[in-house]
């Protein structure tokens, strides 16, 4: 019985433990001590983020290591369904999945040719490698205008965790990590 009502009053009370808040969402970098990619500050605005639409990004973070193909990526990805997170399937490389070459993702920039201008303006590379770096984006606005009906109905309107881990492959061990709590609206 205890457990039930902690359940449904803890995130009444605030933030969560070891989460900071923005007054749009909460977040927290859960890296070791000798993580590879880590975050200070992070932030999206407005709450909801409503898709199609424009929604402001910000952040400071750092690389310490370069980041190639030696790193697997983990994306857990859940949404609250009648007070509890459920995990949304991985669908078309969206959603809880695990990729082995992360960097894959990037290639599409390297075969454009182009970056997102909003990365390009800050410093902040599109494609692999990464190499330590400081990075810094000030408050940033982004347009998403194009999506299609599959991506409105994964992201339909709700609270969303979201988890991202790298880990390095030839050790396993943990080089970065990621954790949010947002709303998002695609309902529109």
């Amino acid at each position: 019985m205890l457990w039930l009502l902690l359940v449904f009053n803890v995130p009444a009370l605030g933030v969560r433990p070891g989460f900071h808040s923005t007054g749009n969402l909460e977040w927290r970098d859960c890296g070791v001590g000798d993580s590879w990619v880590s975050v200070k500050q992070f932030d999206v605005s407005p709450s909801p983020v409503t898709l199609p639409g424009e929604f402001t990004v910000s952040f400071v973070g750092t690389i310490t290591h370069s980041i190639r193909d030696d790193v697997t990526m983990d994306v857990l990805m859940e949404k609250e369904l009648l007070g509890s997170f459920v995990k949304e399937y991985c669908i078309q490389d969206f959603g809880t999945c695990h990729y082995t070459d992360p960097c894959h993702f990037f290639n599409i920039y390297r075969q454009q040719g182009i970056c997102p201008p909003q990365l390009t303006a800050n410093g902040i590379p599109c494609t692999c490698p990464f190499n330590p770096d400081q990075l810094h984006m000030p408050p940033t606005k982004f347009s998403i205008f194009n999506i299609s009906a599959i991506w409105k109905y994964l992201l339909s309107y709700g609270n969303y965790y979201l988890k991202i881990t790298l880990n390095e492959k030839r050790t396993h061990q943990l080089r970065g990590c990621f954790e949010t709590y947002l709303v998002l609206d695609s309902s529109a």
